[in-house]
């Protein structure tokens, strides 16, 4: 019966991968429209879509064959933002830290607690995206509800 089961969960089992991309509204932040040149045609959202899961494929097989090795992880810190951003942790009682990366075997946020005029204590925190909200403007992290 077991056997039956585990063959049954992984049948059923899925990925979802999720991105948001502001691609028409003014506001709250920018459009990828509104920095066109007044020349270029608007993006739509069918060849925007198609245009990145062609992308996204290529990473993916690349994941699947490799894992995330060297190579993957500076392509992924190539195009990230968040390194060296300093955030308030609200669920460590509002405590100042640096983002510095994300571990390897997990893809964890890593968060260095900073002391005395910004300086790293030595304490990190390993912090879970599925517990946590990361609210950019800000530089929060919260609990999510």
């Amino acid at each position: 019966m077991q056997k039956i089961l585990m063959r049954k969960i992984r049948q059923n089992l899925g990925r979802k991968i999720g991105i948001g991309l502001n691609t028409t509204n003014a506001a709250p932040t920018t459009s990828l429209n509104a920095l066109l040149p007044s020349t270029q045609t608007p993006f739509t959202l069918e060849k925007l879509l198609a245009r990145i899961l062609t992308k996204f494929e290529v990473i993916y097989k690349r994941f699947c064959r490799n894992g995330f090795d060297r190579n993957l992880e500076q392509v992924y810190y190539d195009h990230w933002l968040h390194t060296d951003q300093i955030v308030t942790i609200e669920t460590e009682g509002g405590a100042r830290a640096r983002i510095k990366g994300i571990t390897r075997n997990w893809g964890l946020l890593l968060a260095e607690e900073l002391g005395w005029e910004d300086r790293p204590t030595g304490k990190v925190w390993e912090l879970q995206s599925d517990s946590n909200s990361f609210d950019f403007f800000k530089g929060l992290l919260k609990r999510k509800i």
